[in-house]
């Protein structure tokens, strides 16, 4: 009888660590790229008219799928007969490591359309009469390796928006820092919430 060794099938080269990552914003009417790589270079593509965020934390970025199920029960049976998903929330977590404008903009609300013109204007933003926060689309660009050993990963929601945020601490020993979560949400006309793939050199 053989071992677990002499059957095991893995590959060392499908274990990811995504060091080097952007995540960047556009309008939530945006055009969505045909391809999100290149044809020749395999490279991700940053859409046009996309805003990088700048510095993430080194927590990097977490993305969850809440997933609620209700059971059905029998008279016969104490166990649950079978059981059927009620909802999917998915939601995206990040923290920036800087201040930026385009952060602030984030943070205090402000459509997509009056975000700053670079993300190191100056900048004054009052909290207000907030009712909702703005909806956009949200990329994220991930690189694994270098050269031709690279793999890319793109992540894209198609209509996300802040669902919540964290608290700032202002001291003399950490950098100053914005957290977020977005909710992550299908969008109406193009029936897609969210997408990933992977692709670059060492796949070819």
């Amino acid at each position: 009888m053989p071992d677990v060794q002499s059957v095991l099938t893995v590959t060392d080269t499908n274990v990811r660590k995504w060091g080097t990552q952007l995540l960047f914003l556009q309008a939530p009417d945006a055009v969505v790229p045909a391809t999100f790589f290149g044809a020749v270079d395999f490279m991700p593509v940053l859409p046009a008219g996309a805003i990088q965020m700048g510095y993430i934390t080194t927590d990097g970025i977490s993305q969850e799928d809440s997933m609620s199920s209700e059971n059905t029960q029998m008279l016969q049976s104490l166990e649950p007969v079978r059981t059927d998903l009620t909802g999917i929330e998915k939601s995206l977590t990040v923290t920036f490591g800087e201040d930026n404008a385009f952060v602030q903009a984030l943070y205090h609300g402000v459509p997509f359309e009056d975000f700053p013109t670079v993300s190191t204007d100056s900048w004054i933003f009052d909290d207000g009469e907030i009712s909702d926060y703005p909806y956009f689309r949200l990329g994220i660009l991930m690189q694994d390796g270098v050269g031709e050993q690279a793999r890319y990963r793109v992540e894209y929601g198609y209509r996300v928006k802040v669902t919540a945020k964290t608290g700032r601490t202002l001291n003399r020993s950490d950098a100053e820092v914005y957290g977020f979560t977005f909710g992550i949400f299908k969008d109406p006309i193009l029936k897609k919430s969210y997408t990933r793939a992977q692709n670059g050199p060492s796949y070819q």
